[in-house]
């Protein structure tokens, strides 16, 4: 269940971008029929070497960036708690959360969780949010991250994962092996969620996980109630 947030250091959104098409450059060379006098030979090379040298001019090589495979800690995964929840205004599905993670102010993150959890216990809800996703407005509202939730296969069970008691909103989320930087802003163009979820699941005690290593916290490991199933 994707969810976004409020503005903040680290901006979020869970829109997914389509993918840009590639341009192509050919060149096509009309050959004239008969009346054109005969081009010296020398002058043809020339033209072929030059092509030649365009072409390679014309290929760049592929950032590494792009290439590169995504890792668990390109996401900016921080403990929040939400300190208001309302109805979307434009859409029954969705809640209108503001949440605390340890920002200036809250951030504001949409949810699609109404028919999963009832108001009342999102509110004060510890919660964990993707925060350095690319804003997006759903429903004419901003969204500015991502509640991350663990659902069942057949999608009728989902639920926040949830921190421990005492850690503090704006810790982020660790994984051992996993201790780069996150990215300033995921790039939907890149799919790096997409790629992410099929490795994000817990375990058969609810552990949320990354291919096996748990979410942790300085209180130890994040929690949920829906033990084999995916998060997203």
């Amino acid at each position: 269940s994707k969810t976004a947030a409020t503005p903040a250091p680290a901006a979020a959104g869970a829109a997914a971008a389509a993918p840009a098409a590639a341009a192509v450059a050919g060149a096509g060379a009309a050959a004239a029929a008969g009346a054109a006098p005969p081009a010296a030979a020398g002058g043809k090379q020339d033209k072929k070497e030059k092509k030649k040298e365009k072409k390679a001019d014309a290929a760049p090589a592929k950032p590494a960036k792009e290439a590169e495979e995504p890792r668990i800690d390109m996401l900016d995964l921080r403990v929040g708690t939400i300190v208001a929840v309302q109805q979307h205004p434009n859409a029954d599905a969705l809640y209108l959360e503001e949440i605390d993670v340890g920002e200036e102010k809250p951030r504001q993150v949409i949810s699609g969780l109404v028919k999963f959890v009832p108001q009342e216990a999102m509110q004060g809800r510890r919660v964990v949010v993707a925060v350095n996703l690319k804003p997006a407005k759903m429903r004419d509202v901003m969204s500015y991250g991502m509640v991350m939730c663990a659902s069942n296969d057949s999608h009728d069970k989902v639920d926040p994962i949830t921190p421990p008691e005492g850690v503090p909103p704006g810790e982020r989320i660790a994984f051992e092996g996993y201790t780069s930087a996150p990215l300033d802003e995921v790039n939907p163009k890149r799919k790096i969620l997409e790629r992410l979820f099929p490795d994000l699941t817990t375990n058969a005690d609810g552990t949320p996980t990354y291919k096996g290593v748990p979410f942790m916290t300085s209180k130890g490991p994040v929690t949920s109630t829906v033990p084999n199933a995916h998060v997203a």
